[in-house]
């Protein structure tokens, strides 16, 4: 293993430091700029299934978030959290975090069901920068077999983000149905949960400084050349 990626890991478990005194957390895998860490004894997180990642992206399909209000039973409330890990490959920094979220629902009479979502971003090293962002999704009463879906995106290019290697994102979903009467239904999942990181470059990577260097190198070998 050579002294960089020595000293990336290194960086990445110090980062991650706070969080392994009451948790159990493992690397879930490599992005193509970040990698990606969770508590695998989390109940919350689990409950999401399997994560899965997809270049910079992390998501899972949950199977068993559900809520459901039958014939006048009144509102009910499902509700869940699971956080993720993320660190900066060298020479990156976070740009922003986009979430993607979907399911279905189902509806009959004056049954209604409701999402609201909550993503909060968090300085891995300094839990005093954090922001919290919230997904609302409501009135979805159309009756019959639907589906529903949300986004929205966080930006992280403002200042006080400026010297975060590692973030941890902490999704908290409430899904809700009402029944109000004896001749309504509602029912409501979420089989999709999704977050995007996007990134920048910090500072250029050292084989194509060397690049750079030896470039230069060669111009200028060839205008003494020509110049002689």
């Amino acid at each position: 293993m050579n002294k960089s990626i020595l000293t990336y890991t290194a960086l990445s478990l110090a980062l991650l430091a706070p969080f392994s005194a009451n948790s159990a957390i493992v690397h879930l895998g490599s992005g193509n700029t970040v990698d990606f860490w969770y508590d695998d004894q989390d109940a919350g997180t689990l409950a999401y299934g399997t994560l899965q990642i997809s270049g910079d992206t992390v998501y899972a399909t949950p199977t068993t978030f559900e809520t459901s209000a039958l014939n006048g039973e009144g509102e009910t409330l499902f509700t869940n959290t699971g956080s993720v890990i993320v660190v900066a490959k060298e020479g990156y920094s976070f740009a922003g975090v986009d979430l993607l979220e979907g399911g279905t629902y189902n509806t009959t009479g004056n049954g209604t069901v409701d999402i609201v979502s909550s993503l909060r971003v968090m300085d891995s090293a300094n839990i005093f920068t954090q922001e919290t962002n919230f997904l609302n999704i409501s009135d979805l009463s159309a009756t019959g077999a639907n589906t529903w879906q949300g986004s929205f995106s966080y930006d992280m290019t403002t200042a006080m983000w400026n010297s975060t290697n590692s973030i941890e994102l902490t999704l908290t979903n409430w899904l809700y149905a009402t029944s109000p009467d004896i001749d309504s239904t509602a029912v409501i999942n979420k089989t999709l949960a999704g977050s995007s990181i996007g990134m920048s470059i910090t500072t250029i990577p050292v084989p194509a400084a060397v690049w750079l260097f030896g470039s230069g190198l060669i111009a200028l070998f060839g205008f003494v050349r020509k110049r002689k």
